[in-house]
């Protein structure tokens, strides 16, 4: 993989998280082994079971996912059980010393990070290397990797820039409090959830604009100690022209006045259809878009299919134009 990978893409390998099988749990990470001349993962160690179990070793290449959320396997827990692979590479568990060349100033591993697919070691957290302080070391500055031990040279500039390193916990406390003090964007709450792990930020769910999705990111940015921020809001209107362009596309729904009306991913249907088939077809099409939470299919089934249901006329009742109003998106 690319060097310039984004840290969300990364496998993060916590000592002591839980090791999921394809068929279950069946364990917890107790060591990585490393090839020290590649810095690659070459093995992992796993203690089975919760109170007696044993340790064995299984290859890299069986590892699917690795996140604070646990690391997922390939194999089956018989076949985990089973395993009669030898501990590979030096090896490292959480009591594994990270130690600063030409300085006594030394911490333990905590945290590994890799490349997917080829196992190359992306970078290292560091428990109280300094003044108690846990940091997040590059691997461009690793000198040397022995079986309990990394050596490391970081310039004294680069060491005094880098932040501390906070736990998800702490950062999502602060990302919360953030966007709580963003006054205009309570009423958007309900449609948006924010998740960090392993110190990158997931923004997922609905907002009522493109651009408040971007103040949102924006203020969060300012959080220290996030490594990534990954975006997936969805704003009402890039919602409403993607899903009317959509609905204009299929062949089913081509040339209908449809209208699309969004709040915070609830759609509502509105215009006419020439056909019932027509209706439930444009239906299907929204509860399967990407970003639609719900539908309220509110389509009439009328031969004049040439006019748009506006939201409400002046009379309180619904009117018909032709002309959308703002953020409304229709296939004609």
């Amino acid at each position: 993989m690319d060097k310039s990978s984004p840290i969300s893409e990364m496998e993060k390998f916590h000592f002591g998280g839980k090791v999921f099988c394809a068929d279950g749990e069946d364990g917890t990470l107790s060591h990585l082994g490393v090839d020290p001349n590649s810095q690659r993962i070459v093995s992992l160690g796993v203690k089975t079971g919760r109170f007696f179990g044993k340790t064995v070793y299984v290859p890299f290449s069986v590892v699917t996912d690795a996140s604070g959320n646990g690391i997922t396997l390939s194999i089956s827990r018989d076949e985990l059980n089973a395993s009669t692979t030898q501990a590979t590479g030096a090896l490292m568990d959480a009591r594994s010393t990270v130690q600063e060349s030409g300085s006594n100033s030394r911490g333990t591993l905590k945290l590994v990070a890799a490349h997917p697919q080829t196992g190359e070691l992306a970078y290292i957290v560091v428990r109280s290397l300094r003044s108690g302080q846990d940091v997040l070391i590059l691997q461009q500055y690793f000198t040397k990797i022995d079986a309990g031990a990394i050596l490391i040279n970081v310039p004294e500039p680069v060491f005094q820039t880098l932040p501390p390193y906070r736990t998800d916990e702490e950062l999502q406390r602060e990302v919360e409090d953030v966007i709580y003090d963003m006054t205009p964007i309570h009423i958007d709450f309900p449609g948006m959830k924010n998740r960090v792990l392993d110190s990158v930020l997931y923004l997922d769910g609905n907002i009522s604009s493109s651009l408040r999705g971007e103040m949102v990111e924006d203020q969060a940015s300012g959080v220290p100690g996030l490594l990534e921020i990954q975006n997936h809001l969805v704003g009402d209107d890039t919602l409403a022209a993607d899903l009317a362009m959509a609905l204009g596309r299929d062949e089913r729904t081509r040339d209908l006045p449809i209208g699309v009306y969004p709040r915070l991913g609830a759609v509502r249907l509105s215009g006419f259809v020439r056909t019932a088939e027509q209706k439930a077809a444009a239906e299907k099409i929204a509860r399967s878009y990407p970003g639609v939470r719900s539908v309220e299919n509110g389509l009439i089934i009328n031969s004049k299919s040439d006019l748009l249901n506006v939201m409400a006329s002046s009379a309180g009742g619904e009117g018909e134009d032709i002309v959308p109003g703002r953020y409304i998106r229709h296939t004609k």
